[in-house]
């Protein structure tokens, strides 16, 4: 008898089912199967109040049963088949989890390796060696980036995504993704320009996450842009926020998909098929980290003229005393 109890006490537990499945709360099985039966009632007092005039008690009664029958059997379904699908969706989530941790390991070895080679060793290599060195590192640091994201996107969707929060300059991290983009700019003719504010208050968020945001931004600007062209960043404080600019002359965004840019694998159909690289994956963790820090991201796009993309944080962050 305890067994039948325990058993219905941890069939409607809502919260471990949710924990189990990876899902919302109002998205477990549980939920759902209340739900449900609110719908088999309310259908069930509506049928009655119809037709307790007009049919006979016996056709009522068979009407109910047939009702609350095919309410129930779709019902159960339904309930099932979002069960199976949360579960397969959990178990992805682990599996992308695990593979990324153990690739992210000999990603960054391979890292070490080489930096340890070039210091070492660096003198005795001919400009082509070196050449094939840093296609390596290149190709090596874009896997070790696809890891990071893919582990950010299993962190937000299992509710794991936790930021630090410290004292932070955000014109001193502006000033960090220029100079580790400047090459890539310069190889591809394109001018990145920092209208450098007088001053500017320190606030309080996570420095490494506001650094992927910006990144973000400025890579996409790069990558976006056919040919010679500009990208201006800039960086205000005023109404207690700080705001963070990244404006470009690359292809825009079509208007039709304004509306999706921060979803999940975005990528809008022009940036496809003008670079075939990309995941789609960078603004949908940008609005994440910008969201959970308590502050704002948009966008302006205009298709062949350029893209515009903007958040700004809260300075009252600033203030322990605020959090």
């Amino acid at each position: 008898m305890r067994r039948i109890i325990r058993r219905i006490v941890d069939d409607f537990n809502i919260k471990k089912q949710a924990n189990e499945l990876g899902v919302k709360v109002w998205q477990a099985p549980s939920v759902l199967f209340i739900l449900m039966g609110v719908v088999i009632v309310t259908a069930m007092t509506a049928i009655y109040f119809i037709s307790r005039n007009n049919y006979s008690p016996e056709i009522l009664i068979f009407s109910e049963i047939a009702v609350v029958a095919v309410l129930f059997t779709i019902g159960s379904f339904i309930i099932k088949s979002i069960e199976e699908v949360a579960r397969a969706n959990k178990m992805k989530s682990e599996f992308i989890s695990i593979t990324s941790h153990q690739l992210k390991t000999p990603l960054t070895e391979v890292n070490w390796e080489i930096e340890f080679l070039l210091s070492q060793h660096g003198k005795l290599l001919n400009q082509e060696q070196k050449d094939i060195i840093k296609t390596i590192t290149n190709s090596n640091t874009k896997i070790i980036k696809l890891v990071n994201d893919l582990l950010d996107v299993v962190r937000i969707e299992q509710g794991r995504f936790i930021l630090t929060e410290e004292k932070m300059d955000i014109v001193k991290v502006v000033e960090e993704v220029i100079e580790e983009n400047k090459f890539l700019a310069k190889s591809s003719n394109i001018e990145i320009k920092f209208i450098k504010p007088d001053f500017v208050p320190e606030i309080i968020a996570d420095r490494r996450r506001m650094k992927v945001v910006i990144d973000n931004f400025v890579s996409n600007a790069i990558k976006y842009i056919k040919s010679k062209g500009h990208i201006e960043i800039s960086v205000d404080a005023k109404n207690d926020e700080i705001m963070v600019c990244v404006k470009d002359n690359g292809i825009g965004i079509p208007r039709s998909q304004h509306d999706i840019i921060f979803q999940k694998f975005f990528r809008s159909d022009n940036a496809a098929k003008y670079q075939t690289e990309g995941t789609g994956l960078g603004l949908y963790i940008a609005k994440n980290i910008i969201d959970q820090s308590g502050g704002k991201i948009w966008f302006k796009s205009v298709e062949e003229e350029g893209s515009a993309f903007y958040f700004s944080l809260p300075i009252k962050r600033n203030n322990p005393n605020n959090k």
